[in-house]
């Protein structure tokens, strides 16, 4: 009987001081990782919103420049805001209005886009139809990327534009007497190639004083998204220094730094899908820097 009260009262005495302390790390940890997933949701849902945003006006502004007959443009002003060129209101008469990307986000790529519409919907770029594309991201390295095609199409995070090139013929055969302004003038072709300099051949960079020279063997170098390929810049100084690279969070370079002179390899790869051109800058200890591109691609 006795054996039995003493049992009893073993059971009735309820959780310990250690199995709360367990429960407590628990429900901790538990809450600490739901609180991460949320916040990051929310910072992808903000990037998403911002992308979404910009294709849209980009859109708007194409079929605004088909019904003016004009042009209609989108230019960022800085890496979180951008203005748009068009029609608001329907007045026949093209207004800026400016636009500022949500909290934490901004452009990845190290250019600003400048986007014309011409009155056939198409982009006009340094005077020929190529593909631009920039990367949108946030702080936790959410991103999109962003294809603007020669033809006006606005695609974002997918594969770049392959449109097929469609020729026609703007000679007039007929006798008939033909109004010149409806002859469409162009090239024969549309072309749908990166606006992106790929060649990977650009010339070489220097930059310093004699005792400090610091040169890279190109301007610019092309790689493939998410690993796809790697390439490397040639580095050279005058005197044998310690030469350290700068490069944005979807790149990683390699060695990071190292003792150059006679001329050093710095390997570059692409850790995730973000694309568009990204600035690398090599700084001597000596005070010299060079500033390259990286031109990722799919």
């Amino acid at each position: 009987m006795g054996r039995q009260v003493i049992g009893k009262r073993r059971r009735e005495r309820g959780v310990g001081m250690v199995e709360l302390v367990i429960v407590l790390a628990i429900v901790g940890i538990v809450s600490t990782v739901a609180l991460l997933q949320i916040r990051s949701s929310r910072s992808a849902l903000r990037v998403q919103n911002s992308v979404r945003q910009l294709a849209s006006y980009m859109e708007k502004a194409r079929v605004d420049a088909v019904r003016r007959h004009g042009n209609s443009i989108v230019t960022f002003t800085d890496t979180r805001t951008y203005t748009v060129n068009m029609d608001f209101n329907g007045s026949g008469t093209a207004t800026t209005r400016t636009f500022t990307f949500l909290n934490d986000v901004r452009l990845a790529s190290s250019e600003l886009p400048n986007v014309t519409f011409n009155w056939r919907g198409r982009t006009l770029t340094a005077g020929s139809s190529c593909v631009t594309t920039f990367a949108v991201s946030d702080n936790m390295d959410h991103g999109l990327s962003v294809d603007v095609s020669g033809s006006g199409d606005v695609t974002v995070e997918n594969q770049q534009p392959t449109l097929p090139n469609v020729s026609y013929n703007n000679t007039v055969t007929s006798s008939d007497s033909i109004d010149s302004r409806l002859v469409v003038t162009g090239a024969s072709t549309l072309e749908n190639t990166p606006c992106l300099d790929l060649s990977g051949g650009g010339v070489g960079v220097d930059s310093g004083p004699p005792n400090c020279t610091i040169h890279v063997n190109t301007s610019s170098i092309s790689i493939r998204k998410n690993g796809g390929s790697t390439n490397s810049f040639l580095v050279t100084m005058s005197t044998p220094t310690l030469v350290v690279a700068s490069f944005p969070s979807n790149l990683t370079v390699s060695p990071a730094s190292q003792t150059v002179f006679t001329g050093q390899n710095f390997s570059v790869v692409s850790k995730n899908t973000l694309r568009g051109p990204y600035n690398v800058t090599f700084t001597s200890q000596c005070g010299s820097s060079a500033t390259v591109k990286v031109n990722v691609t799919n």
